[in-house]
């Protein structure tokens, strides 16, 4: 795990959409939108509260080039957890390990590309 002192070193990148967070304990899943996503971890909202120190498995959903859809599964830890207003909670999740090329293929290339736009 990266350590928090680390975390600010990686720019975020927006990217809203839906994700679905699964307890490593085997409890129950549930929906998720995310907000924003590094190489280390990401922000998360969802009507159902995760302790903090809680071992997830957060998957996400892209669309290659050719609009198929591609899916890829990250396992993290519940860094923070915060009440957001009366719709929730607001999530933070640190990666168990950064996200490369090689294990996480769609999010790395849209990190790349998005943080490319933006500099």
């Amino acid at each position: 795990m990266a350590a928090l002192s680390e975390r600010r070193k990686f720019v975020r990148a927006t990217l809203v959409g839906s994700a679905l967070m699964s307890p490593k304990s085997g409890g129950r899943a549930c929906t998720a939108v995310l907000d924003n996503v590094n190489k280390i971890g990401a922000g998360l909202h969802t009507k159902e509260r995760f302790p903090p120190n809680e071992k997830v498995t957060v998957s996400l959903a892209f669309l290659d080039s050719d609009r198929v859809e591609q899916q890829e599964k990250l396992d993290g830890t519940v860094a923070w957890v915060k009440p957001w207003d009366k719709k929730g909670f607001l999530i933070g999740v640190v990666w168990d390990e950064l996200v490369t090329k090689e294990r996480n293929r769609w999010l790395y290339y849209y990190l790349e590309e998005t943080l490319k736009a933006s500099v």
